[in-house]
């Protein structure tokens, strides 16, 4: 690991100078140099990324030391983060801009002891860094306005888990001397890619300016950015029909007996037995496959293939019940019941340890909401946000090793953080259990009225190239604004839109298929032997933390109020996703080509924008579906609408990968008319590296928005079950992109506990000014 650079109290930004947006307003006047503010920074280094063209970096880094000088200084104190920056070194490898960061979450700890002793100040022991962490984070802005930070109690080490893939054409070679090798006219040369990349637009010699091949030709990005399946794991069959995904397109109806039996018996139904049944019926079932709970039958269900045209449907009724064992032998059980307004959960798992179910997710970092059984030891696990209490235990039981704790709770979730039952939408729920095994738990209906099985395609499995390896899964994305029960909240665009991201059935590019050590090419392409190495460098610039009665003496601390508080006020993470539980989403190009498939939509008409696009100009129509007028402009567009409880924003990180985001929005809407918050819009290099080396042409920052200090807007007061609206926008008038994300990384104080202090931080400015 490379040596610890000195602290200095002084120096200029890393990175250059940043841009700040405040409200609606961009390139505000607030001082982004961190040097000019009296700031001190230390620098850490991480261990050697080494990788091949197109290979995905992914992993743990494990946890490294901070410098020793610095753990000395704030042994049993707080230090104030109050930004950080970060690059790509190349101090052993070639310009940084050749490998994209599209994730880099950091952490900052203290080293926890059982039993030591809690922070006097409330500090926490450790802090997430991961604002606006893609490939917009080194020329984002991470930093806060005076009197706010990340506050760390007694920091000792640090944590990082990149996420990188490797764009660095080998042609143009891989060493330090290689440099300027390749640059190109803008600035980026493009090495081979995989056929679905750029949604096979390339391949077909449909990118504006480039050749047909694997090469995409004269573009400022590679297509490999966006995780494209590919022919090594999960291509699309209409590329790769001999391998790839495996499995065939979506079917609204299971088509035979058989397909339906084995349905039925997969989906965790909770059921003492299954009675497979064919009927030719109009009036009892419904068309296709269905489930039918059997109230009389002590427990057991009914699977029915019904070949009649039926007018009977499949309602929500009063009461579904569902229950699921996953492999790692945790079972839960749901019961809900309209009428009482009540959901009983019951959970069984090993006696005498922990376990523990996460609803609506499929890996931890979905962030589920999670009930967990403590046994002697605690669960070790990364740290989640406990939450209050909002079960009632009704009994708790140990039989043959085997501990059930049945439980009952309210439908509606105490709080947005509080999983919330729906009837009507929770007819499949996902659940990850202890040890990372997830299973599906399906609900049916208690009272005896059928429940449909569709069919989703198959399992829609993403494979290895041999068809081995494989995986399938579906997201739970956010719903639309009504469903069967009325007016259901929060809710987003991407069901309605049948976005391709919400199942593996339809997925065609972005993290799934970006696996560590993936090689992000077909199973054709050779994987050239050059190495590319390289660091990744961090630099967090601090202040030292003053308590209320010390920063009121402290003459010299700048960020000291006036009236007696703390130095710092800390500011707590506040995450919502605009693509919600789906966590990226696929941006499809405007129009479908006659000739090249459209992964996601392979039916899709042409003339005819695709699901989220709007148009303006001369653009193809189903009677001239290849008219491209110069004035065409297409523009795709998704939502999220949810709320957010007693929060004062102070800092707001939009995240946006592609090379065609526009801008994404925050509006609260309290009165029915949005009021904008906070409009981040791209700024893209004009690649004048001779003047400025991190003028990279189209390299992508989105200033984010602050509050509250010199030059910014006041910072918004957002009470109990403030509406929230997010507008995430994208051009795609030629081109779509896979694997976009559309996040709010935020950052602010409680509301109203905090109210006072922020009130007194505004007359200390007032003063100084």
């Amino acid at each position: 690991m490379p040596p610890f650079p000195a602290i200095f109290a002084l120096a200029a930004n890393m990175n250059g100078r940043y841009s700040v947006s405040s409200g609606g307003r961009h390139d505000v006047p607030f001082n982004d140099d961190y040097a000019s503010r009296g700031l001190e920074y230390f620098d850490v280094w991480s261990p050697e990324i080494a990788t091949h063209y197109a290979e995905v970096f992914w992993t743990d880094m494990g946890t490294h030391p901070i410098p020793p000088e610095i753990v000395r200084r704030f042994a049993n104190k707080t230090m104030a983060i109050v930004g950080y920056e970060m690059d790509q070194m190349e101090r052993v490898s070639v310009d940084p801009n050749d490998v994209s960061s599209h994730g880099a979450a950091t952490r900052m700890v203290a080293r926890h002891r059982a039993g030591a002793a809690a922070s006097p100040d409330g500090a926490p022991s450790s802090q997430w860094f991961s604002e606006g962490n893609g490939g917009e984070s080194r020329k984002s802005f991470h930093g806060y306005p005076a009197g706010f930070a990340q506050l760390v109690r007694s920091p000792r080490a640090w944590h990082t888990t990149p996420m990188q893939i490797d764009i660095r054409n080998r042609d143009c070679g891989a060493t330090p001397d290689d440099v300027a090798r390749c640059s190109g006219p803008h600035g980026f040369t493009p090495g081979p890619e995989p056929r679905q990349a750029r949604y096979g637009l390339a391949v077909a010699g449909l990118v504006p300016g480039g050749p047909k091949g694997g090469v995409p030709g004269a573009t400022n990005y590679s297509g490999l950015l966006e995780c494209p399946c590919n022919g090594r794991y999960g291509g699309d069959p209409a590329f790769y029909p001999d391998g790839g995904k495996g499995g065939s397109r979506t079917r609204a109806h299971v088509l035979s007996a058989e397909a339906c039996f084995g349905a039925v018996a997969q989906l965790g139904v909770n059921a003492t037995s299954i009675r497979n049944e064919t009927a030719q019926t109009a009036s009892s079932h419904p068309l296709g496959c269905s489930s039918t709970r059997l109230v009389d039958a002590r427990g057991a269900s009914s699977a029915t293939f019904n070949t009649a045209h039926s007018a009977v449907s499949c309602e929500a009724g009063a009461r579904r019940v569902g229950q699921v064992t996953s492999l790692v032998g945790v079972t839960l059980g749901i019961a809900l019941d309209a009428a009482s307004d009540a959901a009983t959960l019951t959970l069984s798992g090993p006696a005498g340890g922990w376990f523990g179910a996460g609803l609506h997710a499929l890996v931890m970092a979905d962030q589920p909401y999670t009930i967990v059984v403590a046994g002697e030891e605690e669960a070790q696990h990364c740290a989640g946000t406990r939450l209050a209490a909002s079960v009632t235990v009704l009994s708790d039981s140990v039989s043959g090793g085997v501990r059930t704790v049945e439980m009952s709770r309210p439908l509606k979730g105490r709080t947005d953080d509080h999983y919330s039952f729906s009837l009507a939408a929770n007819t499949t729920l996902n659940l990850i259990t202890a040890a990372h095994h997830h299973a599906t738990l399906t609900l049916t209906d208690a009272a005896g009225a059928p429940t449909c099985v569709c069919d989703q395609g198959g399992r829609g499995d993403l494979c290895h190239d041999g068809g081995t390896g494989c995986a399938h899964f579906v997201k739970e994305c956010a719903p639309p604004r009504h469903d069967a029960a009325g007016a259901h909240y929060p809710f987003g665009d991407l069901l309605e839109q049948r976005n391709p991201t919400c199942s593996s059935m339809s997925y065609a590019g972005g993290l799934r298929c970006c696996g560590h050590g993936r090689i992000m090419l077909d199973a054709d392409q050779p994987v050239r032997p050059e190495l590319l190495r390289y660091h990744h460098k961090y630099r967090f610039w601090f202040e030292e933390y003053l308590p209320a009665p010390r920063a009121h003496a402290a003459v010299q601390a700048p960020a000291a109020p006036s009236g007696g508080g703390a130095s710092h006020l800390n500011l707590e993470r506040i995450y919502y996703m605009t693509e919600a539980s789906a966590g990226e989403y696929d941006v499809p190009p405007a129009f479908a080509t006659p000739s090249v498939p459209l992964p996601g939509y392979p039916s899709w008409p042409l003339g005819v924008p695709t699901p989220g696009t709007s148009c303006t100009g001369s653009c193809p129509t189903p009677e001239q579906p290849s008219r491209f007028g110069a004035d065409c402009e297409c523009v795709h567009t998704i939502t999220y609408h949810w709320s957010i409880d007693n929060k004062s924003l102070i800092y707001a990180g939009g995240h946006c990968h592609a090379p065609s985001c526009l801008d994404i929005s925050l509006y609260r809407n309290d009165t029915g008319t949005p009021q904008l918050l906070c409009r981040q819009a791209t700024k893209y290099g004009a690649g004048d590296v001779k003047h400025d080396k991190f003028d990279e042409a189209d390299f992508v920052a989105l200033p984010p928005c602050l509050w509250e200090g010199e030059g910014l807007d006041p910072a918004p007061w957002l009470g109990p079950k403030t509406p929230m609206v997010s507008v995430k926008r994208n051009r795609n008038t030629r081109l779509g992109h896979f694997g976009e994300m559309a996040s709010w990384q935020m950052r602010g104080v409680p509301f109203p506990a905090h109210r006072a202090q922020l009130a007194d931080r505004k007359a200390a400015v007032v003063a100084r000014s």
